[in-house]
């Protein structure tokens, strides 16, 4: 009896594994998940270009998966609005391909309400430049977080709790956009920059890589230009301003999008790690790199790089 029953729990594994989609595979070397570029036909890629063209990339979280006669995509949408978006942008093509659109909606993923969700991150709360950019009163006060009584004023200040939250949120959506943005880069330069001759789509390509490489660089400006109110005075305290690297003057536009969206994907990193650290220690290898402002400042210089060796 017993071998019975784990023949049935056997089944009925196999059968739940079988019935689940594939997850998306890793990029290929060029960028582009799934088939070859040049398997792909033209609608499909024309799609996921607009896609990236009308920007609806920053409010929906994707991942594209190509294949010759049809594409899985795998999104986390903000909301019904977002996912409708790429919905319709897509459903012209069900005649004609196959479209798997596999959707997680990031507001049934959310717990519910408590009232620690009005919380900056906790370590917004010992920052002294922070708190002296929105005029705390105990901002200048030393050895405050020792005395109960000035800390419990600092927590029970509803402005300084609001602008702290306030300026987390804003700066973390910043980086997320970031991030989007820099994990498109490579395939998009992929199909704007390859060897594969894609006819009336070579211009497109090249217009939203491009275009996604401005943005890069104006979500970097604006993350530097606001964490520079969290960061002590001339940030990178004791190590010399990195001198400007020379810019380059010839390059496979590819290689320096890769590197653009690693240099990119890196930072975003270290802005979490910044808001949410997991020691109180600073790591060996984060005393070797340039500051955090640093190194956005380089990011905007790498991306006008691009845009100089990118034909249009």
């Amino acid at each position: 009896m017993k071998w019975r029953l784990w023949i049935v729990l056997a089944m009925l594994i196999l059968g739940n594994v079988l019935d689940m989609p594939a997850r998306p595979e890793p990029a290929a070397p060029g960028g582009i998940r799934g088939a070859l570029l040049e398997d792909v036909a033209a609608p499909l890629l024309q799609a996921w270009l607009r896609f990236h063209e009308k920007e609806y990339c920053l409010d929906v979280d994707s991942i594209f998966v190509f294949q010759p006669k049809g594409i899985e995509i795998w999104c986390l949408a903000n909301d019904a609005g977002d996912y409708q978006k790429l919905a319709s942008l897509m459903e012209p093509l069900r005649k004609s391909y196959r479209i798997d659109i596999y959707t997680t909606h990031s507001d049934r993923l959310k717990k519910p309400y408590a009232p620690e969700d009005d919380d900056p991150p906790p370590s917004l709360w010992t920052n002294a430049e922070l708190r002296a950019y929105y005029r705390d009163p105990f901002a200048g006060r030393a050895g405050m977080f020792d005395d109960p009584v000035a800390y419990e004023s600092v927590i029970a200040n509803p402005v300084l709790k609001r602008n702290l939250k306030l300026f987390s949120d804003q700066i973390l959506e910043w980086k997320d956009k970031m991030e989007r943005l820099a994990a498109d880069l490579p395939p998009l330069a992929e199909a704007g920059y390859g060897p594969v001759q894609l006819a009336d789509l070579r211009s497109l390509s090249r217009s939203v890589c491009r275009a996604h490489a401005r943005e890069l660089a104006k979500y970097a400006s604006r993350l530097e230009e606001n964490l520079s109110h969290a960061l002590p005075r001339g940030s990178g305290a004791g190590r010399p301003r990195p001198a400007p690297e020379p810019s380059r003057k010839s390059a496979d536009p590819r290689e320096l999008a890769r590197e653009l969206s690693s240099e990119a994907l890196h930072l975003g990193r270290r802005i979490t790690a910044f808001f949410y650290p997991q020691a109180h220690t600073v790591p060996l290898g984060d005393l070797r790199e340039s500051s955090l402002i640093d190194a956005l400042k380089k990011l905007e210089s790498s991306v006008a790089d691009f845009e100089r060796i990118a034909p249009k």
